[in-house]
């Protein structure tokens, strides 16, 4: 199956797990440290080190040939100030990702009560026009409900929807207790992938525990922006999670985030 294999674009044939890194945050967050300039990140930017990115499509045009990595247009967004930012807008097309030559599309979901029938109806719209010239669709779920702690539930909720509907990946938060990740991706584990977000910068060891519990739980990966492209040294932080999930090694004793999962999820862009 064509979606199939240019999925596989994305995942590291030596471990299994995609390491994906999302610089599409200039159009929601404007110029940021990091990525306010091609060249910024060209400088670090490597095949050896990144399976996939996430672009729009203006700077996947300006980074053109610089990139040697899975590419993965991303088909909707929204502006920081506007008064409703979680309703994120179609802003391209699929055939203009396909002229790209994009391997995959991806979509951000903002659940709420008032974005829930909206968010649906763009996932079943882009999923059969991605469908129809075999690209796979990778959707970044966010939970921004008031769940009164019941953000599992409510997440559970929304990827199965997604799955419903036909996306072929996920991007979630990670749950704010790692060793609840099974209970999390019970029921999808197998037969959709699953990458983990690493929210807003936090230190380098949150995010080598966040990798740790990735192969830990034999989850299918990353998809880690601003923990990556705001580091002092970004490709020596990709190795060093590339190493770890090539050697199929974690960390030692329990884990835990510092940020809970209703607030990761509130803070996600």
């Amino acid at each position: 199956m064509a979606r199939k294999r240019r999925w596989k674009r994305f995942v590291d044939p030596q471990s299994g797990k995609a390491l994906v890194v999302p610089l599409d945050h200039g159009l929601t967050m404007g110029p940021i440290a990091g990525i306010n300039r091609p060249e910024d990140i060209l400088r670090w930017l490597s095949a050896e080190a990144v399976t996939g990115v996430v672009l729009h499509k203006g700077f996947a045009e300006r980074l053109a040939g610089g990139l040697g990595c899975g590419l993965t247009i991303q088909l909707n967004g929204s502006v920081s100030m506007d008064e409703q930012p979680d309703l994120k807008q179609l802003v391209t097309s699929v055939e203009a990702a396909v002229r790209l030559g994009a391997d995959a599309v991806s979509l951000q979901t903002n659940f709420s009560a008032a974005t829930a029938s909206h968010n649906l109806r763009l996932i079943g719209r882009v999923v059969d026009e991605a469908h129809a010239w075999g690209m796979p669709v990778l959707n970044m779920v966010y939970d921004k409900t008031p769940t009164n702690g019941q953000s599992l539930t409510c997440m559970r909720h929304f990827m199965r929807a997604a799955v419903e509907l036909g996306v072929d990946a996920l991007k979630v938060a990670a749950p704010a207790t790692l060793e609840r990740i099974p209970e999390l991706l019970d029921g999808i584990r197998g037969h959709t992938p699953v990458l983990f977000a690493g929210g807003v910068l936090a230190d380098e060891r949150a995010l080598l525990e966040l990798a740790s519990a990735v192969v830990r739980y034999d989850a299918d990966g990353i998809c880690v922006g601003r923990n990556i492209f705001q580091r002092a040294n970004p490709n020596a932080t990709l190795k060093s999670l590339l190493a770890m999930f090539r050697a199929g090694t974690v960390a030692e004793g329990g884990f835990s985030r510092s940020t809970p999962l209703d607030e990761g999820i509130k803070m996600a862009m």
